[in-house]
């Protein structure tokens, strides 16, 4: 069994530890970076890649959901997204384009998990 292990905790080089520096996003797809906010998967910058930057999405503790956003660079369009549901997930959940992106985050709980936590699944956690 293939297990995926969520990115580290630590804050991303260069990204804003408080805010998001939403600057020339669309409105559409600043909507998206709130709604990933609402649900508790904490949204920063990674760093960029040719025609993309890529925000990163990490919830509280090890059960709770990780995963990216991918805008385009010059656009501010999202593009795509993929949602791993914590690190006993089966598969990671991917969207391509804003609507079918905010339809993913849309489904996305809030994590009820901890840091620190032991338990050896996100359903013992959630108790």
């Amino acid at each position: 069994m293939n297990t995926v292990l969520a990115p580290a905790s630590e804050p991303i080089a260069g990204a804003a530890e408080t805010a998001l520096d939403l600057t020339g996003l669309t409105s559409y797809t600043t909507g998206i970076v709130r709604l990933a906010e609402a649900k508790g998967l904490r949204p920063t910058w990674g760093q960029p890649h040719g025609r993309t930057r890529r925000i990163i999405l990490n919830a509280v503790g090890p059960h709770g959901a990780f995963g990216s956003i991918v805008i385009g660079r010059t656009s501010g369009k999202v593009l795509r997204a993929e949602v791993i549901h914590g690190n006993d997930a089966k598969r990671p959940c991917r969207a391509k384009g804003p609507n079918a992106v905010r339809v993913l985050l849309t489904g996305v709980r809030r994590s009820t998990c901890q840091p620190g936590c032991v338990t050896t699944s996100s359903a013992d956690c959630r108790r």
